[in-house]
């Protein structure tokens, strides 16, 4: 089975190296049951990173909310597409400057939308955390979180 996973993912790289398919900013993405603890999908300036378990520090939220990055901007329209079927984590403290963000327990295929960015898929039985892209600020002279 590994063997057909592997060719697959060979014979696709093949096809995009000769020019036969491309890859697209904006196009769908999932992740798949082969991933592993450390693989990530980037989602404008979200990093939605599969975990093994749901980090220290984190209480599950008795109210989830479908939205994944605080805020009112078009950059924080990173949404699931529902909150059914997923058990959300969020950090003790999570707000605009956070670096790390919810992190969800799938029992059920879920998506992650946006309006400018492509969807992506996290399969039933998966522990994703959410993650935000870091830019260094001159002016205060420490890390903060990238805005889309």
């Amino acid at each position: 089975m590994k063997a057909i996973t592997i060719d697959h993912i060979q014979s696709h790289a093949e096809r995009i190296a000769a020019g036969q398919e491309s890859v697209k900013p904006g196009m769908p993405l999932a992740f798949t049951t082969a991933c592993s603890p450390g693989d990530a999908i980037r989602q404008g300036d979200l990093y939605l990173v599969v975990v093994d378990k749901v980090p220290s520090g984190y209480v599950k939220a008795t109210r989830p909310s479908k939205q994944l990055v605080p805020g009112n901007t078009e950059g924080a329209k990173h949404c699931l597409d529902a909150t059914a079927g997923v058990k959300v984590y969020l950090p003790e403290k999570w707000d605009a400057e956070s670096l790390e963000g919810p992190c969800l327990v799938t029992t059920k295929e879920r998506k992650v939308l946006h309006p400018v960015h492509g969807p992506v898929t996290i399969p039933a039985g998966m522990t994703v955390q959410c993650r935000y892209q870091r830019e260094w600020d001159k002016e205060l002279a420490k890390q903060r979180r990238a805005r889309d």
